[in-house]
């Protein structure tokens, strides 16, 4: 968004002046920093710095009014908040025919500008912190909407983070006669910072507002943040850099980010959720992930989790380019999948150490073409199906991923899985991150059955039982 006009500035300059004269003790405005909207000034206060937000005035005199004057009812609602990781309001005032806002002022750098600075051991702390205000919010019905490292202050040593500017929030819900448009004050706002965190659905108008949309947005622009603290570069900024807005809406739209480092274990965890994050299609985002996925704990390593519980022994003893392009489209999403799911037998192999038998089949189950494994543990075998449901058109080189297992004892045939989305995969795009997190998703349930096996005595009471329904199933 391009800052304000000088005019508008040497303007909102004077108003502030006659504002503040009205305030004892308050002196000494310093001007920091504009948006299209509004400036923001360091202000001299009793109570030491405060920062102050001051409006074009315009924007209370247009159509927009009741847009502007719900987003200050917004503000005036956290005043007194106790969210440590979101900046303190401390009034919202209208006068000398504009609006200003006093906040905490936050001496931190702005995160966009130490990016390439933050170590790998502050990523899930800060990231967590953040989840923190995006999810005070939330619980107080208000959405942020323009989460992004330049509304993030952190501490120089990276310990502390507080997010800024709600000066796009809204409701979760909105009376119909605002409409989608108003939000945004029509064509007139030009964003292609906002443009570079929005999701598709949101940036493109592709669904209306709704509690559903808000939460898919709030996960996707964390996760977008959660990519940049990984990458120590900003989503999409090839893009930016062209300064073309159509180019990055279409990277928006099409372009899976990535994580270009050599180390796939390095920080894996978390560029797995930020690649659920991130997903295209709002829904496959809101099925694949949650905010508890953000609590990071190290100790549960799923592969590492099955390591240590197959060494106890305990529950074992009874058990090419083709000619058309959707020729070769069909011939990469096969081996896509053939790709992905060696890399994932690979990584159980390593760890189960013969403790484990496990096969691997083709499978087609309807439209989700995939892979099925027999991991057989004793007398028992674990049918577990990685299916891939792949998307259409601009989208059609990436799927869901969904796991399906059924506990098999005997011979007789168990009934189908109940597929479970637990992820969303590009091909050629961050492969190894997307197949260890289904690992680690396999794992849980080899982990799941072996503490099954242990607590009955006659194995065959396990067979049909559908194990994937229990580990990842939702409601």
């Amino acid at each position: 968004m391009p800052d304000i006009s000088d005019a508008v500035l040497q303007d909102i300059q004077v108003r502030l002046e006659e504002f503040l004269k009205a305030r004892a003790g308050y002196t000494a405005a310093t001007y920091i920093d504009s948006g299209g909207s509004a400036a923001i000034f360091r202000v001299d206060t009793p109570a030491g710095y405060r920062a102050i937000k001051v409006y074009d005035p315009k924007f209370f005199l247009e159509s927009n009014a009741k847009a502007e004057a719900r987003r200050l009812d917004l503000q005036r609602a956290l005043i007194g908040h106790e969210c440590p990781t979101l900046v303190a309001v401390y009034s919202v005032e209208e006068a000398v025919g504009t609006a200003f806002i006093e906040m905490e002022y936050v001496a931190w750098p702005q995160l966009k500008k130490v990016l390439p600075n933050v170590p790998d051991d502050k990523v899930s702390s800060l990231t967590q912190q953040l989840v923190e205000a995006v999810t005070f919010l939330e619980k107080l019905d208000i959405v942020h909407r323009d989460v992004k490292p330049e509304n993030i202050h952190v501490t120089e040593d990276f310990s502390k983070l507080k997010l800024i500017d709600l000066g796009v929030a809204r409701g979760l819900t909105l009376p119909d006669e605002e409409g989608a448009e108003a939000t945004d004050h029509g064509k007139r706002r030009r964003f292609i910072s906002t443009a570079q965190y929005s999701s598709p659905e949101y940036l493109f108008r592709l669904d209306a507002p709704s509690p559903s949309l808000w939460k898919a947005l709030n996960l996707y622009q964390v996760g977008a943040v959660l990519h940049d603290l990984i990458n120590k570069r900003a989503l999409f900024q090839d893009e930016v850099d062209i300064d073309n807005r159509f180019v990055v809406a279409k990277a928006v739209l099409t372009k899976t980010p990535t994580f270009p480092d050599t180390d796939p274990t390095r920080l894996a965890t978390q560029k797995a959720l930020a690649a659920r994050c991130l997903a295209k299609d709002m829904n496959t985002r809101l099925q694949i992930v949650g905010w508890s996925d953000f609590t990071f704990e190290t100790s549960t390593d799923p592969l590492a989790a099955l390591k240590s519980r197959l060494a106890k022994g305990a529950g074992l003893a009874g058990s090419q380019a083709a000619a058309s392009a959707e020729a070769r489209l069909q011939f990469e999403r096969e081996t896509f999948s053939k790709r992905f799911c060696e890399s994932i037998r690979t990584e159980l192999i390593a760890v189960a150490n013969k403790a484990v038998q496990i096969t691997m089949m083709q499978n087609h189950r309807g439209a989700a073409f995939g892979y099925s494994f027999g991991l057989a543990i004793g007398a028992v075998t674990v049918v577990t199906e990685i299916c891939f449901d792949w998307f259409e058109d601009m989208q059609n080189t990436s799927a869901r991923v969904s796991i399906g297992a059924v506990i098999k004892s005997g011979e007789s045939e168990v009934p189908q899985p109940s597929p479970q989305v637990i992820a969303a995969a590009t091909i050629n795009q961050s492969e190894e991150v997307v197949s260890l997190e289904v690992a680690y998703r396999v794992a849980e349930v080899l982990s799941q059955v072996l503490d099954m096996l242990d607590s009955v005595e006659d194995k065959s009471v396990l067979h049909g039982t559908d194990i994937g329904r229990i580990c990842f199933g939702k409601g």
